[in-house]
Formats: structure tokens, sequence, C-alpha cells
């Protein structure tokens, strides 16, 4: 049977924005979509809020589904240091030592936060630690500690696919007291009503991912255990993991990895990039002052970023518009961050519209559709600017 019959779609379209829907709906043709939500607000507005399923092992989509969206984390997580930024908590051209003194150990003292805000800092792995610490926030930031920089501070631009986050907790941590999950929670998610999290709430109700290819465990053993054999830096990037490192896992649900441990809807992600499309400000309420919200999206470096070996443009702790890697459409001024698996949200200031998109089935590059995100992403991102 065709799945345009099948699928059961809900949610809320005004009409402008009708091609949306016909979008979603194809992908649960072309890319074996089984469940996902798309949501977008224009000029502060909602415009449009789909959420389907098909045959998923989940059940239907309820409208404030949670589920993982992985990498996206990592601007809930630049927001809260853009919020203490703004308080005078914390000054982001100063060292991370200034708030971490044994951060500066084995040549990290002059590292500062915005060289980790934009990927520079140097550390993007290491080779302390062992398999299964990433789940333990002391034991990691012991191992980050004990750390030696693989670059030199400002000097290359590579990923921190982890360390990110747990560099920035920390400093939330030293400053606030907070864990950087509970410092989200209090000061932008329930203040704001933005149904995001940097870890599971298990106050909502949270789909499990469904292809599980990505995480399997034969993989992650390998990953962990044997790739960081070899002394190369890129081999090093999940020594720290097990095999229960997978958003399904019970470790993931308890553990505290804020550069990957999101959950979230398509509109809370929505919406949280609704008040930085409209510098920091929606419905007569400021979640970060117009200063620190171009702060945020102002260039800080473009360049080939190493360990996908493409370009990329870079704000402070957020992606700019970076296609073919990120793209977020026609407009050079977007900015927001994408996820492994294919979740993406992001605000376009020029336009005053912001868009996210979550799955609970994982993308990744294959033959057919080689792109980092996915073509589900793409072909609702092009759909959402045919509407204007």
């Amino acid at each position: 049977m065709d799945k345009l019959d099948t699928a059961q779609i809900d949610g809320y379209l005004c009409e402008k924005f009708s091609p949306i829907h016909q979008a979603f709906e194809r992908n649960f043709v072309q890319f074996s979509e089984t469940g996902a939500a798309v949501c977008i607000f224009h000029k502060g507005k909602l415009a449009a809020h789909l959420y389907g399923s098909y045959h998923s092992p989940n059940g239907p989509w309820a409208n404030s589904d949670r589920v993982a969206f992985m990498s996206c984390s990592k601007a809930l997580l630049a927001i809260c240091i853009h919020l203490l930024a703004a308080r005078k908590v914390i000054s982001l051209d100063a060292p991370v030592k200034t708030y971490w003194p044994e951060f500066a150990n084995n040549g990290k003292r002059n590292i500062t936060i915005d060289a980790v805000l934009n990927h520079t800092a140097g550390l993007p792995s290491h080779n302390t630690g062992s398999s299964g610490d990433i789940f333990e926030w002391q034991k990691t930031i012991h191992n980050i500690e004990r750390a030696k920089p693989i670059f030199l501070h400002q000097q290359k631009l590579a990923y921190h696919a982890l360390t990110f986050g747990h560099i920035l907790g920390e400093i939330i941590r030293r400053v606030d007291g907070r864990t950087p999950s509970q410092f989200f929670k209090d000061e932008i998610a329930v203040p704001f009503d933005i149904n995001c999290a940097l870890t599971k709430d298990p106050q909502f109700t949270h789909r499990a991912i469904i292809n599980t290819k990505a995480f399997s465990p034969s993989l992650l053993y390998f990953m962990s255990h044997w790739l960081p054999i070899i002394p190369h830096w890129k081999c090093q990037f999940f020594r720290q993991c097990n095999t229960e490192y997978h958003p399904n896992s019970l470790s993931w649900s308890q553990g505290q990895i804020p550069a990957v441990t999101g959950h979230g809807s398509a509109y809370g992600l929505a919406k949280l990039y609704a008040f930085l499309a409209q510098d920091g400000a929606l419905n007569n309420q400021q979640l970060l002052p117009r200063a620190q919200v171009r702060k945020l999206r102002e260039l800080s470096i473009a360049g080939r970023e190493l360990t996908t070996n493409m370009h990329w443009r870079m704000g402070s702790g957020i992606m700019l518009n970076s296609p073919p890697f990120c793209d977020m459409g026609p407009n050079q001024e977007s900015f927001g961050h994408m996820g492994m698996g294919g979740s993406i949200g992001f605000a376009d200031p020029k336009a005053q519209l912001s868009f996210a998109f979550v799955s609970e089935h994982f993308h990744q590059p294959h033959k057919n559709d080689p792109s980092i995100g996915g073509g589900r992403m793409q072909n609702l991102i092009k759909a959402c600017y045919q509407c204007l």
C-alpha cells in the first residue's frame, strides 16, 4: 500500500505553508520514514507544525513527543554559555582556567571559552581515560584535565564532538553550581516554555531511535576498544564510550553528555530558534539581549574542518549556513546546528524564520543519499522557502 495513504500525520499548517505537508508526506515514501516532526515559525508566529508516523514501533507521534537530536544539543549549551556571558558571570574571551583552574594542566592554560565555542581549542579528542568514562562526569572532567592539546589554540578548526559539551558544561558547573542540563531547564526550558532538554526527562514521552545500525554493539565496541589503539587523534573520539553509547540505552538516559544527549520536540527546537531569529525576543519575552544574539551568530571562523574535510562557517558555539555540509536554505545569515541522524534547528533572521526537523529514524549517508544531514531535511527546507 502507498505510504501516502497510510502515514498518520497531524498538526497545524497555515495556508501559506501548505507545500510543507506534501514534502513531509513525501519523506515517508522516498526515505522510508517511520516517525518525524517538522515545525516552522515565521515573523514570530507558528506557521507549520506537523508530526507523523508510519508503522512505528513507538506508535503514533504526539505533538509533544521528544526524540534524541544529538549534536543539536550543542546550540542549547552554547545559549546557556551566552546567557552567563550576558549576565557578566563569565567573559567569553577569558581562558577556561579562569573558572576551572585544573583545566590549565598540560599546555591548556591559554585556551579561551571563545575557542571552545568555535572548535578551535585544539582538543577535539584526547587519549586519556578508558571505555565507559563518558557516562561519569567527574571521570571525564579529570580526563580532560590530564589531556594535552592536539593543535595550538585557535590554529585549526576541528570539531570537538564530545569535549565541547564537557568543557563548557564544567564551566557552567564551576560558576553556577548546577549541571548544564539543570541550568538549561531552570533558565531556558521552563521560563520560556521550550520543549527541549540536555538530557532525558522522565516527565516527558521520549521516542526510541528506530534505525540503530549507527549504534550497533559491534561497531561501538570497535570504536571504543580497538580504534583508540591507533595513536592518531581522529581515532580517539570514542575512547571513553562503550556499547551503551546510544540514545536508547539506560546509561544514555541517566548520563550527562551535553554535547549530544539533547532531546526535544520539533516545536520546542523551532520556538527556541524563533527567539534567535528576532534578536532574542518573542511574545514579549527576551531570551538573550540583542547584542548577545549578534555575538552568537557573528562569523568567528571559516575554512576546512579537519574531521569532515568540508568547508564550515562557525559563529560562537553555533554553525552558520555552510552548504553543502550543513545547508540551512538560501540565506547566508541562517545559523543553527545539525545533529547526527538528520535532525536540525536553525534561525534565519533575514527571512524572520525558524525551522526544526527531528526524526526517530536515524539517517546514515549511503549511495542513494550521501549527504550528512539527509534528503528528508533538505526536502522540507526547500519546501519551506518556496512558501515565502
